[in-house]
């Protein structure tokens, strides 16, 4: 089967995946709001994949009682973090945070709650390990996921500021004390030089 435009589009670039959860009911305009929201992240996927039935306790929700819970599946083009996302949401649907939870769709709870597969007698008699997943946690957290992040972050601000006009100053190689030229003579050895110097002149 041949790839589609999308299928190109998400293979050529980073793109940000997120799942967005939100707890008790959401009408057709608060739906159109939230797309509308994400826009301002430059929305790539936006589709509604699921709408659990009223529970005593939701999951992913310890704090909310007898409801239902709506989940979007959301790519964007533009950097972001859940955190903010979570904080820029709740503002703008006027709806308490703790009613939204927006995760990477690869996080390791989102795997958990994921269809698991069946397999024929004891999962200790398997080696390998099958059903456990392979996953690279850098890819959600830690220092090299801030480092990409925030690299990220700086490349769309030059972007941006090259776009307006603005002229960019150029970056030189960092330096530290270590690099600059070294007095590599102890103070003793060199008291001791002019000491010399100066008996050879008879001074």
């Amino acid at each position: 089967m041949s790839k589609t435009f999308k299928d190109y589009l998400f293979e050529s670039k980073k793109m940000y995946p997120f799942k967005v959860k939100i707890a008790g009911e959401i009408t057709s305009d608060q739906e159109g709001t939230l797309k509308t929201l994400l826009d301002k992240y430059q929305v790539v996927e936006f589709k509604k994949s699921a709408k659990t039935p009223v529970q005593a306790l939701p999951l992913d929700f310890p704090r909310i009682q007898n409801a239902e819970v709506s989940i979007w599946d959301v790519t964007l083009d533009y950097p972001v973090t859940a955190f903010e996302l979570i904080n820029y949401l709740g503002n703008g649907l006027r709806i308490n945070e703790q009613r939204i939870v927006v995760r990477n769709p690869n996080e390791p709870s989102e795997e958990y709650q994921r269809p698991s597969e069946t397999y024929d007698g004891a999962l200790l008699n398997d080696p390998n390990y099958k059903e456990s997943p392979n996953e690279d946690f850098n890819n959600y957290y830690g220092d090299k996921y801030n480092a990409s992040f925030v690299k990220a972050l700086n490349d769309d601000l030059k972007a941006q500021r090259k776009a307006r006009g603005e002229v960019i100053p150029t970056e030189g190689v960092a330096q530290t004390t270590n690099d600059l030229p070294q007095n590599n003579t102890s103070p003793v050895l060199k008291s001791k030089n002019i000491g010399i110097a100066k008996t050879a002149n008879g001074k």
